[in-house]
């Protein structure tokens, strides 16, 4: 079984998609009504984890995904993070959705995927700015985003989600 992470082609097939199952509501329900319609329309941008089909020909099967988009995030905002001084507002990347298929969890594709979010950001950052990482974590994932090296911004909001950030030098 071998795992590759690759951008997500909204007019690919890929096998499993429809039946893509993270075990969370809100997230299946973006990949089967939203996943492909935001990405054409240019909203966020994703990458798939695919597992390459033994039959030649045959699509790769979607087994995860994360989506990440543009922000800005307030400097108030990460004051908790102690960082200085900054300007009013932050560029940043967003990491809008993350999902590994039941059948796939334990792994280690989600850190995968933050791994690649994260250098995907960097090499964008080289050209743009961008000071991190900003998300918003249900509440069983906050202990795999900390292990990560993010910080929680408001303490743990749960059941809400909790927004995170990570800046990209603590990232090198």
């Amino acid at each position: 079984m071998s795992f590759e992470i690759a951008r997500f082609d909204p007019s690919a097939s890929y096998t499993g998609f429809r039946q893509f199952d993270c075990g969370h509501r809100q997230i299946n329900k973006f990949v089967q009504d939203s996943l492909k319609k935001q990405v054409k329309q240019g909203l966020s941008v994703a990458y798939a984890v695919l597992e390459a089909d033994a039959l030649q020909g045959a699509p790769d099967r979607f087994a995860g995904f994360y989506t990440i988009s543009n922000h800005l995030i307030a400097a108030t905002a990460i004051s908790a993070l102690q960082l200085g001084s900054l300007p009013k507002t932050i560029p940043c990347v967003r990491l809008t959705m993350l999902g590994i298929n039941l059948g796939d969890a334990k792994k280690g594709l989600g850190t995968q995927l933050i791994a690649h979010a994260l250098d995907v950001t960097k090499a964008n950052a080289a050209n743009i700015g961008c000071f991190g990482m900003y998300l918003d974590a249900d509440a069983g994932a906050i202990p795999f985003y900390q292990k990560l090296g993010f910080h929680l911004l408001n303490g743990d909001c749960s059941p809400a989600p909790s927004p995170m950030f990570i800046t990209l030098s603590a990232t090198l």
